[in-house]
């Protein structure tokens, strides 16, 4: 009888060997690998020329409480300049992208004039150079391709380093001792020292960009640009040059380079193994 139990028992042992082995021979094949992962796909470079025609400053002169009839300045105006800039980009979805930007502008011409005799007699001309160097992370949206040219909105925020140099001012009397000094003419000037301010700045884009293939884009814009305030050192009278509200409105011409993936990585989620399927 033990020995027809020991017989049954190796019997069983090697009936259920089998249908483990069975088993295994049917268990399913590991995953395969995922579709290769895309590095480096998405960037952007771009560089930009700027032509930025400044609005209007307004004056922002501090009274002065030793001498409260000093006459405000009018015909305050910036000319234009021309600038240029560059930066690195990401496309996000097929709409949407972000860059950093980084754009340096030339001096611009700051002009203005004021009199206590409302030109009758002379005029006080105060002058400057104001140059703007922007830094901003900007946000775009693609609104659509036809024809190959997309066209997009966008808005960004950083900052804006308002440097004034050669700042000056100067006098000149159409009649005799308008200022208490005999003759007419152009008093010396009174120079001030050149400064720089940084604070502040936000802008708003629109634009249409055209593939011309090989990952080159031509990209055509016009942005507004708020830059803030800026001002001079103090002249030897403790004055200075003050502008605030500083804005101008930009036509940016630029091209665009989108850098391609280098290469398929695998993915390699789901295998259980390392990136060397150990």
């Amino acid at each position: 009888m033990a020995a027809l139990e020991r017989r049954f028992a190796a019997t069983a042992l090697l009936v259920l060997g089998l249908g483990r082995a069975e088993a295994a021979d049917l268990a399913p094949p590991p995953p395969p690998p995922g579709p290769p992962v895309e590095v480096g796909g998405g960037w952007y470079l771009r560089a930009d020329v700027t032509e930025s025609v400044y609005g209007r400053p307004r004056d922002g002169t501090r009274p002065d409480a030793n001498d409260p009839g000093m006459p405000p300045l009018v015909g305050l105006r910036l000319s234009d300049a021309a600038g240029g800039g560059g930066g690195l980009g990401y496309r996000i979805t097929p709409w949407l992208r972000v860059d950093a930007t980084i754009d340096q502008r030339g001096p611009a011409r700051y002009r203005a004039a004021s009199s206590r005799t409302n030109f009758a007699t002379g005029a006080n001309v105060e002058a400057a150079q104001v140059s703007a160097l922007t830094g901003l992370v900007n946000v775009y949206a693609d609104l659509g391709t036809w024809w190959g040219l997309t066209p997009y909105v966008g808005a960004g925020i950083g900052f804006a380093d308002l440097g004034v140099a050669r700042a000056y001012t100067q006098t000149t009397c159409t009649i005799d001792a308008c200022d208490g000094n005999p003759g007419t003419g152009a008093r010396l000037s009174v120079t001030r020292p050149s400064r720089s301010v940084a604070g502040l700045a936000w802008s708003l884009t629109g634009g249409v960009s055209y593939a011309v293939g090989g990952g080159f884009s031509v990209d055509a814009a016009y942005r507004y640009v708020d830059f803030g305030n800026a001002k001079s050192g103090l002249d030897a009278y403790n004055s200075g040059t003050r502008l605030k509200d500083l804005a101008a409105n930009e036509f940016r011409l630029g091209l665009r380079y989108e850098l391609g993936g280098f290469g398929g990585l695998p993915n390699l989620a789901g295998t259980g193994g390392d990136a060397y399927g150990n």
